[in-house]
């Protein structure tokens, strides 16, 4: 799902995350970065000459946003907050308990085998 657009000289930069953590960078509809992510990334953008980067930084359990910043030699040149999807939020909670319930009950057969 699309996050956050940077309009750079006429070239528009677009920032996507799916709900499994995985950012990916678009310039001018063409991919260019694609990494998997849960608190933040870098990603480096090569447009003409320039040598630029857009960092993510997720709080997902503060603010429950996204902080976008394209930088060129470490200047700030834009700045975007965008909130995290809900259905995202719903898709790692249930993540969270499926691995818990899983843990509880593969520590509880490893403790029944070791009383035996």
């Amino acid at each position: 799902m699309k996050y956050a657009e940077f309009n750079i000289d006429s070239n528009k930069i677009e920032f996507l995350n799916s709900v499994f953590g995985i950012e990916s960078v678009l310039l001018n509809g063409k991919r260019i970065s694609k990494k998997f992510s849960f608190s933040g990334i870098t990603h480096e953008i090569k447009l003409n000459a320039r040598d630029l980067v857009l960092e993510s930084k997720c709080k997902q359990f503060d603010k429950k946003e996204i902080k976008l910043e394209l930088k060129e030699n470490g200047i700030l040149l834009k700045e975007q907050f965008v909130k995290i999807d809900k259905k995202q939020r719903y898709v790692w909670f249930l993540i969270g308990i499926g691995l818990g319930i899983t843990i509880y009950e593969l520590l509880n057969l490893l403790l029944v085998y070791l009383h035996q």
